[in-house]
């Protein structure tokens, strides 16, 4: 059964992970690492909410202090717990090619990821 959870907060991981990613591409090789921050990200805060650091500050500060409404919408979690954890790995698989000289490889996969994560954010695709 669907349950009820907070979509402003998701929608702000969304965006932080796509601006981290971007910012990473900017940076260069030594982009692996907000590359790799995202991914950790991804994974453990799949499995232990305090990890997710940027719904931690949506939830902790920004939607406390009136900056970023909270919004509770009834959605099923399922593919998203599903899509967190092949994120996570993905992210991951590509910061360490990008480490190890592999950058193109490791940028198109960051790439298709983060594409995803946009549409998803910006318009529930």
């Amino acid at each position: 059964m669907p349950e009820t959870f907070d979509a402003s907060a998701r929608k702000f991981h969304q965006l932080v992970s796509v601006a981290l990613l971007a910012a990473g591409y900017v940076v260069g090789p030594m982009g692996a690492w907000l590359v790799a921050l995202v991914g950790v990200v991804f994974l453990l805060g799949r499995f232990w909410w305090p990890a997710d650091i940027f719904r931690q500050l949506a939830w902790r500060a920004l939607e406390p202090a009136r900056i970023l409404p909270r919004r509770d919408v009834v959605e099923d979690h399922a593919t998203r717990r599903i899509a967190r954890v092949l994120g996570g790995a993905g992210f991951l698989l590509a910061a360490v090619l990008v480490a190890i000289g592999q950058s193109v490889a490791g940028w198109i996969i960051v790439g298709g990821l983060a594409v995803m994560i946009f549409l998803d954010g910006a318009f529930d695709y």
